[in-house]
């Protein structure tokens, strides 16, 4: 079949083709669920409930990895909710092939209630908010004390709160985001950002004060190596 790449290009850009369930005995999904079992083995004493995924650049497969460990952990049995806050660049709502309305900005201004605010996906067995009406009061919402105590009420229903969020070294939302988080995941596409840049993501992060529990390695070539997924506490 010649080399393969985790996540092609052709599958981050139609993102509700998740291959842990399209392709469930697939090299890929079997790594995919190593990343799962690291990553319960990182959380045994349930420290890491609201987990953000980043990365240091755009196009890193952050918002794919999000969805199939979103489904993988569904199928364990554990209960699990995405949040997208990505508010510049949403792209959960294409996970689930449905617009981005009626979400997270919605609710914070009392449009919608949490009913309307929290979505099931009936294809993924996942639950999802999107980011809902656009705007550009990005830092009043992140900093919101209502964003804030949405996020523990999440805590009281879910094992797993997973938030998609803008690149590190894009905006300074990632750091924003990071304040309300228990660990953070780490998105790296090989050959896409350089090792000074993923660098400068990651001490920025450090400065948050909230752990990177794992970096998971994207977009790898198949030729030379089985692993796709380098996932590290």
């Amino acid at each position: 079949m010649g080399e393969r790449k985790l996540f092609k290009k052709v599958r981050l850009e139609n993102y509700n083709y998740l291959v842990a369930k399209e392709e469930p005995l697939s090299q890929v999904t079997e790594e995919l669920q190593k990343v799962i079992i690291n990553l319960e083995y990182a959380n045994v004493d349930k420290k890491y409930q609201v987990i953000q995924f980043t990365s240091t650049m755009a196009g890193e497969g952050k918002t794919t990895l999000i969805g199939n460990l979103g489904y993988l952990l569904k199928e364990r049995r554990k209960k699990v909710i995405i949040l997208d806050l990505d508010l510049r660049r949403p792209k959960i709502n294409r996970v689930f092939n449905v617009p981005n309305d009626k979400g997270l900005t919605n609710y914070l201004l009392d449009e919608i209630d949490e009913n309307q605010l929290i979505r099931k996906s009936e294809e993924f067995n996942v639950d999802y908010i999107i980011c809902g009406e656009k705007t550009s009061a990005i830092s009043n919402i992140l900093s919101s004390e209502k964003l804030e105590n949405l996020i523990n009420k999440l805590r009281e229903n879910y094992d797993y709160i997973l938030i998609d969020s803008p690149p590190v070294l894009a905006v300074s939302d990632a750091l924003m985001i990071a304040k309300l988080s228990d660990g953070i995941i780490y998105s790296i596409a090989y050959n896409k950002a350089s090792k000074k840049a993923v660098k400068e993501g990651i001490k920025n992060l450090t400065k948050t004060e909230t752990p990177i529990i794992g970096t998971v390695l994207t977009q790898v070539n198949k030729k030379g190596k089985n692993t796709y997924y380098n996932y590290y506490e």
